[in-house]
């Protein structure tokens, strides 16, 4: 099969893709951000970057060969909360700068619709305002689905999917936290936090999210929150005890969030790593919905 990927991040999409064990001929990805793809090209060497989604007119690619088209269009303006400095605000909705580029995904599907009807599309989102949902609804010719990450991993991280792949629910997985918190020293010390007013703010002395400028206290619990880009801002994935103070999540344990496999950031810097892993996708909701592909094997089970 042939793959297209917008906006493909560290290419979680081409992860999902071979645990489920599907045959990819062609994965042509596009992304701008260079630590995402220094990721991809690190763990998928043969993946044929395009560049910019803006500039997709100028691709030379065999638009009829490609039998999946899959992405997540930025979600800032979907966002039904942004946060600026610590204050909360509103989302823009299909009306903000970024959110834009779901039109660009529409451009592209339609493309590919004329010239494969029998093409097969998954668009991922955040949670947003009904009317916003309603709009993309539309747009798509789809129901998006909602699917919340701490079935299948966890982190909480609820999240639309919208497909033309026919799936159900993933079972809750009851995954545990505590199962999976790290012990290795040296991811430890990478992942502490720095004894400023700021982390200060953050942890609250361990007492958890009282006020919008601090964290939850995850170490004694089962699920963490959504992963972000950067950990060090309030709401972020989580707080954990760490000596007479806390450190974020290390980069295992940020992995393990996204059911990424262990070290795929490796060649990235902690700090890169959040980033790329914030934005990411969480690998094995992908694959309990690309599994039911119809270009994918039935026999195919995730593993």
């Amino acid at each position: 099969m042939s793959v297209l990927s917008l906006f493909d991040g560290m290419s979680c999409g081409q992860i999902a893709l071979s645990r489920i064990g599907a045959n990819v001929g062609n994965y042509y990805a596009s992304e701008i951000d260079k630590n995402a793809i220094k990721v991809t090209k690190y763990n998928y060497p043969n993946t044929q970057h395009l560049g910019d989604v803006i500039k997709w007119r100028e691709w030379d690619i065999d638009w009829e060969s490609i039998d999946l088209l899959i992405g997540g269009s930025p979600c800032q303006d979907f966002s039904i909360l942004k946060v600026f400095n610590g204050e909360t605000q509103q989302g823009y909705g299909l009306k903000g700068v970024k959110s834009k580029l779901f039109y660009t995904y529409l451009e592209i599907l339609s493309h590919l619709r004329e010239v494969n009807p029998k093409i097969e599309f998954l668009l991922e989102n955040v949670k947003m305002k009904k009317e916003s949902e309603a709009s993309l609804n539309k747009y798509l010719g789809v129901k998006g689905v909602h699917i919340n990450s701490e079935v299948l991993s966890f982190q909480r991280r609820p999240r639309i999917y919208w497909s033309n792949i026919i799936f159900d629910q993933p079972k809750d997985k009851n995954i545990s936290f505590q199962d999976y918190k790290s012990t290795d020293d040296r991811l430890l010390l990478e992942a502490a936090t720095n004894k400023t007013p700021s982390r200060y703010s953050m942890w609250n002395e361990g007492l958890g999210r009282t006020n919008i400028k601090s964290c939850k206290n995850v170490t004694l619990s089962d699920k963490v929150g959504c992963l972000t880009v950067k950990q060090d801002r309030a709401p972020n994935s989580g707080l954990v005890e760490y000596k007479d103070f806390c450190r974020y999540l290390t980069r295992e344990e940020l992995e393990l969030a996204q059911t990424v496999p262990v070290g795929y950031t490796k060649c990235l810097s902690y700090r890169q790593a959040q980033a790329v892993l914030g934005n990411g996708w969480t690998v094995d909701v992908i694959a309990h919905i690309l599994k039911n592909s119809s270009s994918i094997p039935n026999n195919i089970m995730v593993k």
